[in-house]
Formats: structure tokens, C-alpha cells, sequence
């Protein structure tokens, strides 16, 4: 009989409990210092409004997580005995901002703005001069413009000298502004630094390609510790093998 009445007493605390904890198995930090309370905040009215037993709830915590703008797959949502949930996604990880007049917005490097606004940080490479308005969170930003600018900071993510680019400019994409121009340019921490990048990736034709660009860029920061060679602008679209100084 005890043990009967103990066995309900558990069952009720644990159907009755409105607090299940929820456990992001695989948030990257990056995301969790984001976005960690968002995504736990968005399923407080699911686990309040459906006992953890209920057939729909993992389903209806799956929805919730996908819609966030943060999450680009749920792979799972179980859910265990003792009332908690284990949650696992692949997340949009931001790469860079993309800035509109004032205004500065994170996107994956699949394009995709992710949720918010937010002052512009050092630490984050920007792409500036996009022409198309910013979409809703969670999707991909118009235009390829920004995925050229995205393009050119993952050729040199890992490169020793990327923190001394600042910035992407694709005002002049496809050479909408001059096609007589570079398309595109890096900015440097250099006041008005500049770097003249050439095509887009992958659009190159008499031009160097990506790797020898960034070939280019890397024997500059080995030989003088800058990647513009210590000099305010300079051209790495034409010779393969150095840069120019346009002028």
C-alpha cells in the first residue's frame, strides 16, 4: 500500500511539474550567449500549456525552435522519465554583419539574417553596401551580393591576418556602379585602408583566382605583418604572383 501511495505521489509531482528543464545537447557558445534564453524563453508557453506526456509536445517544441530563426534543422526533441526534454539542431552560426545605413544585422554563411539588430562589434567582419532591404529572420537575404561578400570572408577566415579586415564593400557588385571598376574591395583597420579584391568569387576571368589572391595576401603579413603590405591601398586581382599600387 505504501508503496502504491508513493509511486502516485510521483507520478502527480511529475505531471503536475510546469518547469520540465529542456537541454540543448549541441548549442555552439556562440549561439548560446546569443540566443540560449530566446530559445528557452519561446518553449515556456508550449511546456505550460502541455504535460510532458502529451504526444504533440515534442513535435509542437520542434515547430517552435524552427520558426526561431536561429535554428536551421531540429534533428530531435525526446523527451525522458524524469520529465526533462533533450533538444538537438544545426544551428545558424553568424559569420559576419551586414550593415544598411545605421543599422547592423547577423547572417549565417548561407546568407540567412538571423534574429535582431545590434550595434555594430569589431570583433564581427561586415559587408557593406548591399542594396536590398533585410528579410525577416531566419531568411535569406535578397540578392547575391551578400553571398560574394560572404564568399571572400571564408576564403580568409583562417588566415593569420584576417582580423585586419574589416570589412567587405559590394556597393560596386557586378559592376553595378562602374563596371570599369574592381567589384570588390576589403576595408582594413587601417584609416581608409584599402584592399582591391576584383570579381566576386567564383565570376573571375582574366583575374586572379581566389587562392592566389589570398596567396598574395598571406606572403604580405609573413613579409611586413600587414596584410596590405603596409601600404594604405593596393590591387591583388591582376598579377599573380604580387600586388599593385593604383595610382
Amino acid at each position: 500500500m505504501a508503496v502504491a501511495r508513493l509511486d502516485a505521489h510521483v507520478d502527480e509531482l511529475v505531471l503536475e511539474r510546469h518547469d520540465p528543464a529542456v537541454s540543448f545537447l549541441d548549442l555552439p557558445k556562440q549561439v548560446s550567449t546569443l540566443a540560449g534564453d530566446a530559445l528557452h524563453n519561446g518553449l515556456i508557453d508550449v511546456l505550460a500549456r502541455r504535460s510532458w506526456i502529451d504526444d504533440d509536445v515534442c513535435r509542437e517544441m520542434a515547430g517552435r525552435l524552427e520558426s526561431s530563426g536561429w535554428v536551421a534543422r531540429v534533428n530531435f526533441v525526446r523527451r525522458s522519465s524524469d520529465a526533462s526534454f533533450e533538444v538537438s539542431c544545426r544551428y545558424r552560426v553568424p559569420v559576419a554583419m551586414v550593415q544598411r545605413d545605421a543599422e547592423f544585422y547577423l547572417v549565417d554563411q548561407d546568407a540567412v539574417r538571423l534574429p535582431g539588430q545590434y550595434l555594430y562589434h569589431p570583433e564581427s567582419p561586415l559587408v557593406q553596401g548591399v542594396t536590398a532591404a533585410p528579410p525577416g529572420p531566419g531568411v535569406t537575404w535578397a540578392g547575391q551580393d551578400v553571398r560574394a561578400g560572404l564568399a571572400v570572408l571564408a576564403a580568409i577566415r583562417s588566415e593569420p591576418f584576417s582580423r585586419q579586415v574589416t570589412a567587405v564593400l559590394v556597393d560596386n557588385f557586378d559592376g553595378r556602379r562602374d563596371h570599369r571598376d574592381v567589384h570588390l574591395e576589403l576595408a582594413t583597420d587601417r584609416s581608409g585602408g584599402r584592399i582591391r579584391w576584383g570579381s566576386a568569387p567564383g565570376r573571375e576571368l582574366e583575374e586572379n583566382t581566389v587562392a592566389q589572391k589570398v596567396a598574395i595576401l598571406r606572403a604580405n603579413y609573413a613579409r611586413t605583418g600587414r596584410v596590405d603590405a603596409d601600404h594604405p591601398i593596393i590591387d591583388i586581382s591582376t598579377l599573380p604572383d604580387r600586388f599593385t599600387i593604383p595610382g
